[in-house]
């Protein structure tokens, strides 16, 4: 009996867990395309001449499906509560940092979406671990190590990534037209800071919930779909 009600409950979350990430798919694409619409008629209109704002759009409308298309092409599925964040931070960072410009309206929202980055990044170094763990290579000092290197090259590969497409496209990713100078090396500085802040804090949560659990890690597993299950929509 104690079984079946725990497998009943299992069943309740995942329902719960796919309602909220259908839920936060539908709301960002929908955020995404409106975003997109507007694009279009300031082209028309003759309201803006440069067609990179609507290319970012169209590009962020085809990130919303990243997680269909790693189901769809490499059948595989990342566990529920990634994926939700996935989604969270797509909308806070892109939709409401760049298409409602609170980079520019909130000092403080470049440094806020730049320490969740390495926070989440931190979380996503977890599922390759899992890989190692096999190995025995899941010691809590090993586990922040990993995610804390993991989490921070990524955030300056993203900073050499906003430099590269604000030279070769005269993009504003780096906010250079406002900045100029010491202030615009403050700028890219503080959002490296921000993101190793977000890194340690996640690599110490990954190493003291391992320190708990030897088996934290196994949460983070990525799983293979089968072939009869490929054509069932789990956000």
């Amino acid at each position: 009996m104690k079984s079946f009600l725990e497998r009943k409950q299992r069943e309740r979350n995942f329902d719960a867990f796919n309602v909220i990430n259908i839920m936060l798919f539908m709301g960002v694409l929908v955020a995404f395309i409106i975003s997109a619409g507007f694009c279009i008629r300031d082209l028309v209109n003759g309201a803006q001449t440069s067609p990179m704002p609507l290319i970012g759009r169209i590009l962020s409308i085809a990130l919303v499906f990243l997680p269909l298309y790693l189901r769809l092409i490499f059948k595989i599925q990342f566990p529920r509560t990634a994926t939700s964040l996935f989604y969270l931070f797509l909308f806070l960072s892109i939709y409401l940092g760049s298409f409602l410009d609170l980079y520019h309206i909130l000092w403080w929202w470049d440094i806020l979406i730049h320490a969740l980055a390495g926070l989440l990044l931190g979380f996503l170094a977890m599922f390759l671990v899992n890989h190692l763990a096999k190995k025995g290579a899941n010691s809590p000092v090993y586990i922040f190590l990993f995610v804390f290197c993991f989490s921070l090259s990524l955030t300056a590969l993203w900073e050499i990534f906003e430099f590269m497409i604000d030279e070769l496209f005269g993009a504003d990713m780096q906010r250079a037209s406002d900045l100029v100078g010491q202030n615009a090396l403050f700028d890219t500085m503080f959002d490296i800071i921000s993101g190793t802040v977000g890194a340690i804090i996640s690599a110490l949560c990954c190493a003291l919930l391992t320190y708990k659990d030897k088996n934290f890690v196994l949460q983070f597993k990525v799983t293979k779909i089968k072939k009869d299950k490929i054509s069932q929509i789990e956000e």
